[in-house]
């Protein structure tokens, strides 16, 4: 598991893009293990198309969180009791009704289309969400498929 110092993260408005070495960039041709340092200063922010200079390592030296920090909620049931309830209760309604609903990445909002799949991936077209491998992650971030919630 990558160490945080070793993750970046985009600062552009709106993206917040992390770089894990632990995951590379499919569609930049990043391979799985190479550190930020190490990737071409022609690679772009698959999100955003930002250059490197938009990156910040999420600890350490050159970090947002050296520079600042943010309140932060520390009571668990505040937040994720409602936050749960509401994310099962919307997967479960949608799943019942469309099986081929597509899916959007809460962190980039990356839309999984199971009538495409995931070529990279060597995901099929027609493959349903609920289907995909559970190691499947994100093609554009890296998240897994529990930060995935059904598409309005």
């Amino acid at each position: 598991m990558a160490r945080p110092e070793d993750m970046w993260q985009c600062q552009t408005v709106n993206c917040g893009y992390i770089y894990n070495p632990d995951k590379g960039d499919r569609r930049g041709k990043v391979k799985k293990g190479t550190l930020f340092q190490d990737i071409s200063d022609e690679w772009r922010c698959p999100i955003c198309g930002g250059t490197k200079k938009c990156f910040r390592p999420l600890m350490g030296e050159g970090s947002t969180k050296a520079d600042c920090e943010l309140p932060v909620e520390n009571d668990p049931a505040k937040l994720t009791a409602a936050a749960s309830a509401a994310k099962v209760a919307t997967r479960t309604d949608q799943k019942e009704t469309d099986p081929m609903q597509k899916y959007v990445c809460e962190i980039c909002g990356y839309v999984y289309d199971p009538a495409v799949g995931d070529a990279d991936a060597d995901i099929a077209e027609g493959t349903k969400f609920e289907d995909l491998p559970e190691d499947w992650t994100c093609p554009i971030c890296g998240a897994p498929k529990d930060n995935f919630v059904p598409e309005d």
